[in-house]
């Protein structure tokens, strides 16, 4: 009995270690530190591996509620609190990779609201992973965005996976509660599709070297 017992709870303790942990959703996943490498999904797209870095200012970065998926467009709802507020000349750094998860679309572009004040952020868009802060290779899309505005940009080139850096300037008599960034998609054709289109431009080049030939001819 007692190693049955104990072979019991063997198994189940290799099951509970091996089984692995999933990602929850962003909406209200609260402080982005603790997610790891699980990371949080929504609206087809996987965030994970966040990291903050302040300096000048004890910070925390959650992922609020109002979170949303329009279209195809996922918009995270960053909360921001620091202290002191309002703070002088300091800087909050927000690492994260995000990464499509069925495969049927690609990340084409980016967008940031600041509502902050005296806030300047900065967003930068890398298809590598960040090297000591910067973006070594693949540049993406780079943002600077001032308070109480919103930017867009297209991604150089989509991407299923992306490595993004912001830069959350702190200037005189400054502060920032929340800021939304969203991630657009753009659906991926399928291999039929592309043979098909494939197709198409043979057959219209076809019909266009016919005419010029028969132009010439005449």
């Amino acid at each position: 009995m007692r190693r049955l017992l104990a072979l019991s709870l063997l198994t189940l303790g290799l099951v509970m270690v091996g089984a692995p942990a999933e990602a929850i959703p962003c909406m209200g996943a609260g402080d982005v530190a603790l997610l790891g490498s699980s990371g949080c999904e929504q609206g087809g797209l996987k965030f994970y591996d966040f990291a903050v870095s302040p300096a000048g200012v004890a910070a925390k970065i959650l992922l609020g509620g109002f979170t949303t998926v329009t279209n195809q467009d996922v918009n995270l709802n960053f909360q921001v609190s620091h202290d002191p507020s309002p703070a002088n000349l300091a800087d909050i750094l927000l690492y994260y990779t995000v990464q499509t998860i069925n495969g049927v679309a690609d990340i084409s572009a980016v967008d940031l609201f600041n509502p902050g004040h005296n806030v300047t952020i900065r967003e930068t868009v890398c298809a590598s992973p960040f090297d000591g802060g910067t973006c070594g290779s693949g540049l993406l899309a780079d943002l600077v965005v001032p308070g109480n505005s919103s930017l867009a940009a297209p991604l150089a080139s989509r991407q299923s996976i992306a490595y993004i850096r912001k830069d959350i300037q702190l200037l005189q008599d400054s502060f920032i509660s929340e800021f939304t960034n969203s991630h657009d998609l753009a659906s991926t054709p399928e291999p039929a599709t592309l043979l098909l289109l494939g197709g198409t431009f043979a057959t219209l080049g076809m019909a266009i070297r016919r005419r010029r030939a028969a132009g010439q001819a005449g």
